[in-house]
């Protein structure tokens, strides 16, 4: 339950105390689940933190990639005027993370996000509640543009990070990813 600056002030004034939510016996569970069978920690733990945000994940949705920021850094400097009113759509969206960062840094922006897992797209609304009380974003289920016919004409941006492994290299990753991350 620590953002990533609270852990760094702790590793520089290491005097103070941690208080856990968890007993260090269930930590142990945690962590040995993890050892003994590559389970990623943020599948374990329910929860993975991508940038300024706390994100629910499951099996269901792949683990949102530090990399997975430049794309927010990307939009952002292409779209510097804060106040210019923009439709976005994140196709494949996850666990929300690239829209619901957009959405929340981007207030007068109204954001789509599709997914073809309605599994995903429940973790993706869920994260939305989550992080924001704004109303600016909307969830859809189906493939890709399937659901946006309604909004032909009307979207500025398009954005879409979906897993690009060739099937060569799957096979040569870790077993953290091929095992547990979503293989669709």
């Amino acid at each position: 339950g620590l953002s990533n600056k609270d852990l760094n002030l702790l590793k520089i004034r290491s005097e103070k105390n941690l208080k856990l939510k968890l007993d260090l016996d269930l930590l142990e569970e945690v962590w040995d689940k993890h050892l003994q069978n590559s389970i990623p920690i943020q599948y374990l733990s329910g929860i993975s933190y991508w940038r300024n945000l706390k994100l629910y994940v499951s099996d269901k949705v792949l683990i949102p990639r530090p990399e997975t920021e430049l794309i927010i850094e990307i939009i952002s400097e292409i779209f510097k005027n804060k106040e210019e009113k923009i439709t976005f759509v994140d196709l494949g969206t996850g666990s929300g993370a690239i829209s619901i960062a957009l959405a929340l840094a981007n207030p007068n922006w109204i954001g789509i996000a599709t997914d073809i897992d309605k599994n995903a797209i429940e973790i993706a609304s869920r994260n939305f509640a989550n992080n924001s009380n704004q109303s600016n974003l909307r969830f859809y289920n189906g493939n890709w543009w399937d659901p946006l016919k309604n909004f032909k004409g009307e979207i500025d941006l398009a954005v879409a990070n979906p897993p690009y492994i060739p099937q060569d290299t799957y096979k040569l990753l870790p077993i953290e990813v091929k095992n547990f991350e979503p293989k669709s």
